[in-house]
């Protein structure tokens, strides 16, 4: 601690004491800069944005195929397009007996996910249209009302963080609050009707979040809260 004196003084011999005026102009920098961020923290807003769950589902439900008593035998193949009308199955004992395709669709012997044991296989609807439902409080309907066009995620690899995008619009809205919350319906739009078909075929439903805006709110004010 004696020596320190004596070292600051032969530091302040060597690069020299800074003028007052630099001194003072520095710090009068220093505090417009803070200032100007704060004025600017309270005028630039940004959405605050919450999730909800949304449950998305077929509006035509597959058509899983299953074992009979009398014992079914394929007559498709497992990714075959199939016209509707067209016979999926035929009966081991009688071979007039067959089971037809409800509506046009691909067959698939293989169902993802967890089905009955006699499942032979699941007819997945050519033009599949999905709507999405949920719940949500009343001002968060009020923000998804102000936006037509709703942003949805759907997990695809849960471990890597990957996600599926979809879109889509609001079609109907209980009017009853509930538990403080009330009720949706909505639809995808074409473009998320596919992506969901390709990635996700033969599934009854999938689980998703919704992604809701809610109003803007000012840095300083989010940073105080």
């Amino acid at each position: 601690m004696e020596n320190r004196p004596l070292y600051s003084a032969e530091i302040s011999e060597i690069i020299g004491t800074p003028p007052r005026w630099m001194m003072r102009v520095g710090s009068g920098l220093l505090l417009l800069a803070l200032v100007a961020g704060v004025a600017l923290a309270s005028v630039v807003e940004v959405p605050e944005q919450h999730h909800a769950a949304v449950r998305i589902s077929g509006i035509t439900a597959p058509y899983y195929l299953r074992q009979s008593a009398g014992g079914l035998r394929l007559l498709v193949a497992s990714g075959q397009p199939v016209q509707q009308g067209q016979r999926l199955a035929g009966s081991l004992q009688d071979s007039s007996l067959a089971i037809r395709a409800p509506f046009r669709g691909t067959f698939y012997a293989e169902v993802p996910g967890q089905t009955a044991n006699d499942t032979l296989g699941v007819l997945v609807p050519a033009a599949t249209a999905y709507r999405f439902t949920g719940r949500v409080a009343p001002e968060q309907l009020r923000e998804l009302r102000s936006h037509g066009r709703q942003q949805l995620q759907v997990a695809l690899d849960e471990q890597a963080d990957s996600h599926l995008l979809l879109h889509g619009q609001l079609h109907y809205i209980n009017p009853v609050v509930r538990n403080g919350q009330v009720t949706y319906v909505g639809r995808l739009d074409s473009a998320s009707n596919a992506q969901v078909a390709r990635q996700f075929a033969g599934l009854n439903s999938l689980e998703g979040t919704l992604l809701v805006s809610s109003t803007h709110k000012p840095v300083l004010q989010r940073l105080f809260q």
